[in-house]
């Protein structure tokens, strides 16, 4: 069984594995974003669409969204108990 002390370090490590988990998601946001930005750019492209910014809004626009409407969304039915 652990002592007070073997407690206190075991808490310590996980702590400071957290911290540092944290920091390295928060440094490297940035990049990850900016692949999945391009990635998502090279996926319109090729299936034939057009990268375009709408009201500061990076999207990708496609011949078929031009062509289909929207659905229209329906409100859920109350929930019957």
């Amino acid at each position: 069984m652990l002592n007070l002390r073997g407690a206190q370090v075991a808490f310590f490590i996980v702590t400071l594995v957290a911290v540092g988990a944290a920091l390295f998601r928060v440094a490297t946001g940035p990049d990850r974003a900016r692949e999945r930005r391009n990635l998502a750019q090279s996926v319109c492209l090729s299936t034939g669409g057009e990268w375009t910014v709408v009201d500061k809004t990076e999207t990708c626009r496609t011949a078929e969204a031009a062509v289909l409407p929207l659905p229209k969304l329906q409100p859920h039915p109350p929930n019957q108990h």
